[in-house]
């Protein structure tokens, strides 16, 4: 069985392998493998080469769109679409007792 190569390929250009993924989003290597697996962003883009995992930088998919995402979110059209006037207030209750003294004497009132 061969032993490992020490030093690592390098990555194709414009795309970085998951250790440095995970260094430059801040997110830990198992969540990468998890978003890739659901295929969320940013790891929508990877693809595996031999046992490694490349990432773009660039591109619609690559890690650079996802931080500008993160940066300036897309309002949602769904909720403002959705959103609703707010509920009528409800005047308190009043007594039987009140109505009929109003009945009785309108200056009251």
């Amino acid at each position: 069985m061969p032993t490992p190569s020490q030093n690592p390929p390098d990555a194709p250009a414009g795309h970085v392998w998951i250790d440095e993924a995970s260094r430059l989003t801040g997110l830990t290597v198992k969540t990468l493998y998890n978003r890739r697996y659901k295929k969320e962003a940013p790891a929508k883009g990877s693809f595996p080469i031999g046992r490694k995992l490349a990432f773009p930088l660039d591109g619609p998919d690559g890690i650079n769109a996802w931080f500008d995402a993160q940066r300036n979110p897309a309002p949602d059209a769904t909720a403002e679409h959705d959103s609703r006037p707010p509920e009528p207030r409800k005047l308190p209750r009043t007594s039987k007792r009140a109505h009929s003294r109003r009945e009785l004497d309108p200056a009251a009132a």
